[in-house]
């Protein structure tokens, strides 16, 4: 198969999704945060996300908002705080993700 007969497979916005998601650290960014079950501060992700440096998260977390995967609260406090929580499209992927590690927890079991 050509890569024009590759390219032809998969929409642009199909290309792009798939593009975001395999950036390093995005899946454990959307899993963490599925994990939080509400919203989760920045130090919090960082925590869960063991090894990713700060300057890689905010660019994740960036693109994952202007992707429509995340949706960023600010609240007026002092100092501000920053929640970060999946939107209705990061959920789904992020089901989706969780589902797929649990096969592939399954097949390590056997």
């Amino acid at each position: 198969m050509t890569a024009s007969n590759r390219s032809a497979l998969l929409t642009r916005a199909e290309s792009n999704l798939l593009q975001t998601l395999s950036a390093r650290w995005t899946m454990h960014i959307l899993l963490a945060l599925h994990a939080f079950k509400d919203s989760g501060r920045f130090g919090e992700i960082q925590e869960a996300v063991l090894g990713i440096s700060n300057r890689v998260l905010s660019s994740r977390l960036a693109d994952l908002e202007s992707n429509g995967f995340v949706s960023r609260d600010v609240a007026a406090t002092r100092p501000v705080t920053v929640t970060y929580r999946l939107t209705q499209h990061g959920q789904h992927v992020a089901e989706a993700l969780t589902r797929l590690r649990e096969v592939a927890e399954s097949r390590l079991d056997t």
